[in-house]
């Protein structure tokens, strides 16, 4: 079986860079020792301990970086010799002295909810003999279709604007997402319950939400007129997702802003898929960018082994 310094020198590492990686190793394979642990059998929380014992000893941020890719190495030579089938390193990366902003990541139930109790009135709302409750009507239901999209494909509201006809295939049960500069271009699938959702949309809400335009379009969600008036004015959807925001901020008080919604599903997607898939579902044009969702994902665990494993 090759060793793991020939793996090193295989990966064409410089001898000092084997030698050091090889060092580090062996002192996570040592505080491993302390609980009896094998590093075949160890887990991430062996290895957030590890780095928290480093942190301990106010070892420098690039230092804790080494030993870390140290060790995602010997896991990774550990994988390649049949000795275990995951990397508990892989998920974990330090961050860096300016971070990606972190949000309180909502639960899955959590984003679900925003979905299910927004309210939608009926027709036999005791509103609907005024002035203003179709439109009101139709954009409520406009809204619960672009709900369905930040929750279930991580949209952002950049790319919600660009969204025309064309893009949602009904039949495919997909739709098109146009990245735009920071964005990659991407197709989605789409739940069940959105395609129903979507196909009542547009043959009824936009069809009806359409005569509120003086002229044809294209995109797929479009505005209703301000109070007191019968047409569309000035039609910006990124004023929909404001005003959206402002609803959903009311309905759950944990949330921040639709950005919040987003980083929730992507984190909970890592959970799910790997690192390249939610790369491409997320739209992200550099992994770097993905890896940096981690950032809210260690923190959580890392709570979660304060409370239930207090060092």
């Amino acid at each position: 079986m090759t060793t793991f310094k020939n793996y090193l020198k295989n990966k064409e590492l410089s001898t000092t860079t084997v030698q050091m990686y090889h060092y580090h190793v062996l002192d996570y394979i040592s505080f491993l020792d302390k609980d009896n642990t094998e590093p075949e059998n160890s887990t991430e929380k062996e290895l957030l301990h590890y780095l928290k014992h480093l942190q301990d000893k106010k070892l420098s941020t690039p230092t804790k970086r080494l030993h870390l890719h140290a060790i995602k190495q010997y896991y990774n030579w550990q994988i390649e010799t049949d000795q275990r089938i995951d990397n508990p390193a892989k998920r974990i990366k330090l961050r860096q002295q300016t971070q990606q902003k972190t949000y309180l990541t909502l639960t899955v139930q959590e984003l679900q909810n925003l979905y299910h109790n927004y309210p939608v009135p009926k027709e036999e709302d005791k509103n609907n003999h005024k002035n203003w409750f179709t439109a009101y009507k139709l954009s409520r239901e406009r809204n619960k279709i672009i709900i369905g999209l930040l929750i279930n494909q991580a949209l952002t509201t950049t790319e919600i604007t660009r969204i025309q006809l064309q893009d949602i295939d009904l039949r495919q049960a997909t739709i098109q997402i146009r990245g735009g500069r920071k964005l990659t271009d991407r197709t989605l699938p789409l739940k069940s319950h959105q395609i129903i959702d979507l196909m009542e949309y547009q043959y009824k809400t936009r069809t009806l939400l359409l005569n509120y335009h003086k002229e044809p379009t294209q995109r797929l969600f479009l505005s209703v007129p301000s109070l007191g008036k019968t047409q569309v004015e000035n039609s910006n959807t990124l004023d929909i997702c404001r005003a959206l925001n402002q609803e959903l901020r009311q309905q759950n008080p944990k949330l921040s802003n639709l950005q919040q919604i987003r980083t929730s599903v992507i984190i909970h997607w890592l959970k799910q898929y790997n690192l390249r898939q939610v790369q491409y579902k997320a739209g992200h044009k550099q992994i770097h960018t993905t890896e940096a969702y981690l950032i809210n994902d260690v923190e959580d665990l890392q709570n979660e082994i304060d409370k239930y494993h207090p060092l």
